[in-house]
């Protein structure tokens, strides 16, 4: 009797540590870098923009943008872009512009919890699939938009869901994913281990029962088992040395899964990182900018005076740091057009 109620302790113990981890990642607002630029529709020659809003499930208003170019007449579909975590939807406006002016009306919302948008916090991983359904509800119920054939595409946190929202019954005709995980348990242990070194993945299960019990059964799938269950055309794309969400926990490396599926197409840029979608230069710059300001935080014991750290913010080449891989992007258009 006395080890089943060590085991029990124990069991409680573990789910107590998910719930904090969980909690340490979810449980505030995502309100973005205030010291970043972020682009709007402004900075982009040609690109319209209407503002739009809808409620997600608790009653929580979700805000964003239709964008559209100026020059175009009729357009070829609707693209709900998905946003990843660190900020909104803004974070995409340099790909919402090229994506608009391939001729595409491109619907940009931040999540719950995120930006422009309501919500105390982040909810959970599983909030951003719960929120991109009410989008299509949005939609659904659009006469200006519900013509349109529907396309999505998502980065990273944004390719999780995009992917995992074909679990439901939606007339989707096509899904890019960059660079999102198989199993967001996984992508949690991978960043507590990146953090601090040690290895959570005993942790796994325990996660699992806490998004069962936040989110229900479905929120607790791998990617992969969905899009095996999928007839729609998706697209993966992802980076060799992705950091943030490892290629060995994208749903390509499920080869007996996606290798059999006709509909499921899959490219892995060899020596790029997460931001597939950005030329290598680009995202090295970025990652060096943030590498320099992390070195800082680490010199001055997270204390780092504020001048110097405005020193590095006002020298940011934007250009540069959101320069497109013209290529990558050219290959998401094609797919996104054969799909409609």
């Amino acid at each position: 009797m006395i080890i089943l109620y060590i085991i029990i302790f124990i069991i409680l113990i573990l789910l107590l540590l998910s719930k904090l981890i969980l909690n340490s990642a979810f449980g505030k607002r995502c309100e973005g870098n205030s010291k970043l630029k972020y682009f709007t529709a402004n900075d982009f020659e040609g690109l319209n923009t209407k503002p739009i809003e809808f409620k997600s499930n608790k009653g929580q208003v979700l805000r964003g943008n239709i964008y559209t170019n100026k020059d175009i007449k009729e357009y070829k579909a609707l693209i709900i872009f998905v946003h990843g975590m660190g900020g909104g939807h803004l974070s995409y406006t340099t790909e919402i512009n090229t994506l608009a002016k391939a001729g595409f009306i491109v619907m940009g919302y931040d999540n719950t919890g995120t930006c422009s948008s309501e919500g105390k916090n982040l909810k959970g991983f599983y909030q951003a699939v719960i929120d991109l359904k009410y989008a299509l509800k949005f939609v659904k119920e659009n006469s200006e938009l519900n013509k349109y054939s529907i396309e999505l595409v998502g980065h990273s946190w944004g390719a999780y869901t995009v992917c995992q929202v074909l679990q439901y019954k939606h007339n989707i005709k096509a899904v890019v994913a960059m660079s999102g995980p198989n199993d967001s348990a996984k992508l949690i242990c991978d960043f507590m281990k990146k953090e601090t070194k040690i290895n959570f993945n005993f942790l796994k299960p325990f996660i699992k029962i806490i998004n069962f019990l936040t989110f229900g059964k479905n929120s607790i799938k791998n990617t992969s088992k969905i899009l095996n269950n999928t007839k729609t055309p998706v697209l993966l794309l992802h980076g060799s040395l992705d950091e943030t969400a490892a290629l060995e926990n994208s749903p390509i490396s499920d080869k007996k899964t996606i290798e059999e599926k006709s509909n499921i197409k899959t490219i892995v840029y060899e020596g790029r990182f997460h931001n597939v979608y950005q030329t290598k230069d680009s995202e090295e710059y970025l990652n060096s900018t943030f590498a320099n300001l992390a070195e800082l935080n680490k010199k001055y014991k997270g204390n780092p005076p504020e001048d110097e750290i405005n020193k590095i913010y006002n020298n940011i080449d934007y250009k540069k740091m959101t320069e497109e891989d013209e290529e990558v992007m050219n290959t998401i258009i094609k797919f996104l057009e054969k799909c409609i």
